[in-house]
């Protein structure tokens, strides 16, 4: 049983703990946090000591790994603080407020032989990874289009911290969806030209960025086309998104819990589409972390690959702040 210290206890680190401890891989042994409220119930759930301080929980309980999922602007100094006191590290998205804070997390890591990974748990999310499984195997050829949105109605631009964000759904969503861009492609993003705006609705100010486009140059050669709102009030298709992966031999559709597979040769045969139920991978978020931590292998949303995801995110958000087409490196 691996001894997790929770650094991060209320919104997605309640949700975080409760799943590390469903795993059955993971034993809280502390928990972080400064508001009395999520500690209470953490250690009502788990018996564990709590504190309000990291230096101090540090200092108190032997852990061998970390889940850090604060607020985004803690994530780099609780996660290289962790990573210093020997802990490997399983941390929410996005990574770090900044590249440069990323970098240096993903220095400590290296640097002391630890295993850092992102929480980006849609790659696991069975109806994405069966689809990336396809496209290795050659189901549609070589993917020439990728065509990627998400549209919800929610409120969580009136909310909180939320509310002042500038680039609200760059900034809090888009990592996940410029992530699976990449990862659903198997390429890397040359350059790309972004934009976003706040709602516009009666009665309202909305001041954050509640919609979003983009258009990502990737090397292939693949074009990728990126939507995405948290206004939409028809044809929702959910955070977990739609996606339309077009290759040379044929054609992905992704969305509803399920992939539809038409090929060039299928369709002049004026054959139906196959409709795929998507099948889970063979290991979660959860055991994933718990592998990497056993085998000493990095897992699939290392901190080297989520710096890649991260480099496309902040070059979006340059984009869309200087109006310009922005390369990457």
């Amino acid at each position: 049983m691996i001894r997790l210290l929770c650094i991060g206890l209320g919104g997605m680190g309640h949700h975080d703990w409760n799943a590390a401890v469903a795993s059955g891989g993971f034993t809280p042994v502390g928990g972080v946090e400064v508001k009395e409220e999520a500690r209470t119930i953490f250690a009502e759930k788990t018996g564990a000591p709590t504190f309000t301080d990291l230096e101090a929980a540090l200092a108190a309980v032997e852990a061998d790994a970390a889940l850090v999922a604060t607020p985004d602007q803690f994530h780099a100094p609780f996660a290289i603080r962790a990573l210093e006191a020997g802990l490997d590290v399983i941390c929410e998205k996005p990574m770090a407020e900044s590249l440069e804070d990323a970098r240096r997390m993903h220095a400590a890591a290296t640097s002391r032989g630890r295993m850092l990974m992102v929480h980006q748990q849609l790659r696991w999310y069975p109806m994405h990874h069966h689809a990336r499984r396809l496209v290795v195997e050659g189901a549609i050829g070589q993917v020439r289009r990728i065509d990627f949105a998400m549209s919800v109605h929610s409120d969580v631009c009136l909310q909180g911290y939320r509310s002042r964000l500038p680039h609200l759904i760059l900034q809090d969503l888009a990592i996940h969806h410029l992530d699976l861009i990449r990862y659903l492609s198997g390429q890397e993003c040359v350059s790309l030209y972004a934009r976003d705006w706040p709602s516009v609705e009666a009665g309202l100010g909305i001041f954050a960025a509640t919609d979003a486009c983009a258009i990502l140059e990737l090397t292939g050669p693949v074009t990728a086309c990126y939507t995405s709102s948290i206004r939409r009030l028809m044809d929702q298709a959910g955070y977990l998104c739609s996606a339309r992966i077009s290759g040379s031999e044929g054609e992905l559709f992704l969305g509803n819990d399920r992939i539809v597979l038409q090929t060039r040769a299928g369709y002049a045969a004026q054959a139906e589409p196959r409709i795929i139920a998507p099948e889970p991978p063979k290991v979660d978020t959860w055991a994933a972390f718990a592998r990497a931590i056993e085998t000493r292998e990095p897992t699939l949303t290392c901190s080297a690959d989520n710096l890649k995801s991260l480099e496309v995110l902040f070059a979006a958000i340059r984009s869309a702040e200087t109006g310009q087409v922005v390369s990457l490196s």
